[in-house]
């Protein structure tokens, strides 16, 4: 039997992972992607970090709660939420490990944010705050239902899914707000929030603001999850 790829799923601890994201749901896109789920707990220090790639082929940053400001080199601003700071510094190490290496890396929600700082670019704290002008970008229905049309520009991402304009949900309050050097924004909202970000040259290097692993029923998040795990078989 052909080995599967073993692609590591970044969780939290206790109220977060149960409030915030049902892991089950990667776990369930990976396996029917034709790769093997590994969950995994933040990692303590740069060893640590390095190690547990060495036994991956790929890895999801998934979603969850807001990167701590000490993190962003900024102070608080109003409007930030709750951060756990041993989580957010275990994924910046591994997402900047990861892209050191053209390590397949796909994040979610607050993971394409985790991928934008550790690879030197910038979020917004709080879109409500900071972008006043911009729609709701916290759903008020279920995760499952599509909640605004996204545009799918030039880029890997657009190959993959094979679409121009997509339906997404979305919950979340921080966004890209700089795209860090060596990426492409691939995909935004009407109100000009970035919604996806890519590295250029990279066997699959790439972040999403919606959450596909919930939209079962898409065509466009079983094309994403399918091309992450085939980047993480090559």
């Amino acid at each position: 039997m052909a080995r599967k790829p073993i692609v590591g799923i970044t969780v939290a601890h206790c109220t977060e992972e149960l409030k915030t994201f049902p892991r089950e749901f990667y776990v369930e896109r990976i396996r029917k992607s034709g790769g093997q789920p590994l969950l995994l707990p933040p990692v303590q220090g740069e060893e640590e970090a390095q190690e547990v790639l060495h036994f991956l082929d790929g890895i999801i940053f998934t979603g969850g709660g807001d990167i701590a400001p000490v993190f962003l080199g900024e102070q608080p601003k109003r409007g930030i939420e709750s951060c756990i700071p041993e989580r957010d510094q275990g994924e910046l190490l591994l997402a900047w490990y990861a892209m050191q290496s053209d390590f397949p890396v796909l994040g979610i929600c607050r993971g394409i944010q985790a991928l934008a700082v550790a690879a030197g670019g910038k979020i917004f704290q709080d879109i409500r705050s900071e972008c006043p002008l911009s729609f709701e970008h916290n759903q008020t229905v279920p995760r499952e239902y599509m909640w605004h049309e996204v545009e799918v520009l030039d880029s890997q991402l657009k190959q993959i899914v094979g679409s121009e304009k997509i339906q997404v949900n979305s919950l979340h309050h921080q966004a890209v707000s700089i795209v860090p050097d060596g990426f492409i924004q691939n995909a935004v909202a009407s109100d000009g929030i970035i919604e996806g970000i890519e590295k250029i040259g990279a066997k699959f290097c790439m972040g999403v603001q919606w959450h596909p692993e919930v939209l079962r029923t898409e065509e466009h998040s079983r094309k994403l999850f399918e091309g992450f795990v085939q980047a993480c078989n090559a």
